[in-house]
């Protein structure tokens, strides 16, 4: 039964059935992100950056990495920017300025990048994906990180409403693994957003990346498992606005994977989520 089982996976014929890569940095930010969640209003970008930091070793609050970044809040009802279930959490410990208009309000990818490289006197420095985005270049993109980058940490950069229903019912994800046809189900909320993409599985039908979150009402304790194509298209965004992914590295690793992802095709640069950078 053995050798019929391994022959029926070969005339699968998919190069990556079975196959799971986890990003180096994720497993040491595992602990950190229990402890941390939920992210403060509006700090998705700077609660990623506190944890890369805190990682490394030059441990950080969401607010000081907020301020550094130059984020702005917007003003307003919070469950405009919550996703269903989560309660506001507003325990700033400095003063971050406020938005001179709801548009600009946020963290821009560049300002979030230079914070971190700063806060870290410079051990840490963030290598910038702006695209193409597809199916496959996400998987390309997690190979890459998995195999080259000790200590790599994914902070993707996207719109939500582009994903699936954060809590789908195991029996579609494994439909979707072996190729059967699934009906996606309808995303959480719709905003612009960072989370952390952790890791793949591949089987016959496709990949699952394995992302992240800021809420723990999101996925299982704040991971979900999204088609490669779903986090590809909200990368892509749709609504005008551009996403990427920021790869925190430590330094000594950042040129080589920068030539890596050059080689492979990726655009390195930073993009426009519509947030401001002030500086």
């Amino acid at each position: 039964s053995m050798r019929r089982d391994r022959s029926a996976g070969e005339h699968l014929g998919h190069p990556l059935a079975g196959m799971v890569r986890l990003i180096p940095g994720a497993r040491g930010l595992a602990g950190l992100h229990e402890r941390s969640i939920p992210q403060r209003d509006q700090l998705c970008g700077p609660f990623w950056g506190s944890l890369a930091l805190t990682a490394a070793g030059h441990p950080a609050d969401q607010d000081e990495v907020a301020l550094r970044a130059g984020t702005t809040l917007a003003e307003g009802d919070p469950a405009e920017w919550l996703p269903p279930g989560a309660s506001p959490r507003t325990d700033y410990a400095l003063s971050i300025p406020t938005a001179t208009d709801e548009a600009s309000a946020g963290t821009s990818a560049p300002g979030l990048a230079r914070s971190i490289e700063e806060l870290s006197e410079n051990t840490l420095e963030v290598v910038p994906v702006a695209g193409p985005w597809t199916a496959a270049t996400v998987v390309s993109l997690v190979e890459l990180a998995a195999t080259e980058t000790p200590g790599c940490t994914l902070v993707a950069n996207l719109r939500t409403g582009r994903l699936w229903g954060s809590r789908p019912p195991a029996r579609l994800l494994l439909d979707f693994l072996l190729g059967l046809p699934v009906e996606a189900p309808a995303p959480d909320w719709d905003c612009g957003h960072f989370l952390a993409v952790v890791a793949s599985l591949s089987g016959p039908g496709g990949t699952l990346v394995a992302l992240r979150d800021t809420y723990p009402e999101l996925g299982w304790g704040g991971y979900h498992l999204q088609p490669a194509g779903a986090v590809a298209a909200a990368l892509e965004r749709g609504e005008g606005l551009e996403g990427g992914v920021l790869c925190v590295c430590e330094a000594s690793s950042a040129i080589t994977l920068a030539g890596r992802l050059a080689e492979a095709g990726f655009e390195l640069r930073h993009w426009d989520n519509g947030s401001s950078d002030r500086y």
